[in-house]
């Protein structure tokens, strides 16, 4: 059987004192049960988290929103720095993703979240969850955001308008996410209801999956960035460029492991990466938009 090690001695091995064992047992940040009210730590398991956690050292967290040019990134790096270094990404969505870096469930987030009263992208969300806390911001690359529709365009949607006047059949992003953030903005800004809107419930989770849906006849038109629309031979209609931004906390931004990744952020080795990929502009990849 496992030995399990009381507060005290895990205080002893970790050199912690006590009270902070107690903030990390809170926090479900290390393996524990509790016996009878008292809390006791299995010694193998509690050294399987520390050698994990001396790992996840080298290796980079991303979170937030879906792209496929940060794919390819992430894909990159891991490829030339494995098995020193891997960079996992999850795109849950940017809004969750700031919340998730709040918690420190990430160590960097990709974002593009359009403020509804100022029109800035980022920086007056960042400011409202990020309150208190201390980061960087760097520009990763701007995108196209615009309607996709079938080839040819055969109910001749021009815009939101033209979608709503004609019942287009629509396939929204899920809440949290920027692009659903960006509809609502724009929806806004044209006095339109999304009442109106012929399937604004009906949500997916990425922009592949927007020109899928597409593609496959389920809907009519949906938002997402320009680059899906071209492997499956469909049309775009811009609406918006937006800022696609890199957030990583102050505390880690000096260490090696992401400044060895925020030197894939470079647009010449970028550009290589994107030459296929319509739809983005590099002109501000790489400089820090906010520094607090």
């Amino acid at each position: 059987m496992d030995t399990l090690l009381t507060t005290k001695e895990l205080a002893g091995l970790l050199r912690l004192n006590e009270k902070k064992v107690y903030q990390l047992v809170r926090e479900g940040n290390i393996p524990h049960v509790r016996i009878a009210g008292k809390w006791l730590f299995p010694e193998k398991h509690v050294m399987r988290w520390i050698d994990e956690n001396v790992q996840r050292e080298r290796d980079i967290f991303i979170v937030g929103s879906n792209d496929v040019l940060m794919e390819k990134l992430v894909l990159h790096y891991s490829q030339e720095h494995y098995p020193g270094s891997v960079a996992f990404y999850s795109s849950m969505g940017s809004s969750r993703g700031v919340h998730a870096l709040s918690l420190k469930k990430g160590q960097v987030c990709c974002t593009h979240l359009l403020d509804m009263e100022t029109g800035e992208y980022n920086l007056p969300f960042l400011d409202r969850v990020l309150s208190g806390q201390r980061y960087v911001v760097v520009n990763l690359w701007r995108r196209k955001q615009g309607l996709i529709v079938r080839k040819g365009n055969p109910m001749g949607l021009r815009g939101l308008e033209e979608v709503i006047e004609k019942k287009a059949r629509f396939i929204n992003r899920n809440e949290g996410s920027g692009t659903r953030v960006l509809l609502e903005y724009l929806l806004k800004e044209r006095d339109l209801n999304e009442k109106d809107i012929n399937g604004f419930d009906n949500e997916v989770d990425s922009h592949i999956d927007v020109a899928l849906k597409v593609f496959f006849g389920e809907a009519d038109a949906g938002v997402g960035i320009e680059y899906v629309a071209y492997p499956l031979g469909l049309d775009f209609i811009p609406l918006k460029e937006e800022m696609f931004d890199l957030v990583i906390p102050s505390e880690l931004w000096s260490t090696s492991v992401i400044q060895g990744f925020m030197e894939y952020v470079d647009p010449a080795r970028i550009q290589n990466l994107s030459r296929n990929l319509p739809g983005y502009n590099l002109k501000d990849t790489g400089k820090i938009r906010f520094e607090n």
